[in-house]
């Protein structure tokens, strides 16, 4: 069975983005992470494409999106004002 495209938490170097795309096409993730460094260098989209996999794919199991983890870092999430606010 097929498996569905995730972030990996266990196979991850920066994000794990490229771990959880190897588990899903079935290769190793060594290969998957050399294709991305190399292709980065000649087309500039591909750390682009890397970008925004790591910020709308989950970690695996139900883990929050990199968008989410950004959210955290940086105190996001409160949408109301402080009291101080006019």
């Amino acid at each position: 069975m097929k498996q569905p495209l995730t972030r990996s938490a266990s196979d991850k170097f920066i994000g794990g983005v490229c771990g959880g795309l190897a588990r899903s096409l079935g290769v190793d993730s060594g290969l998957v992470r050399i294709l991305t460094v190399v292709l980065s260098f000649f087309f500039g989209v591909v750390l682009v494409l890397y970008i925004a996999l790591w910020l709308v794919l989950p970690l695996e199991e139900g883990g929050p999106t990199g968008f989410d983890e950004l959210k955290k870092m940086f105190g996001g999430g409160n949408s109301t004002p402080p009291s101080d606010y006019r």
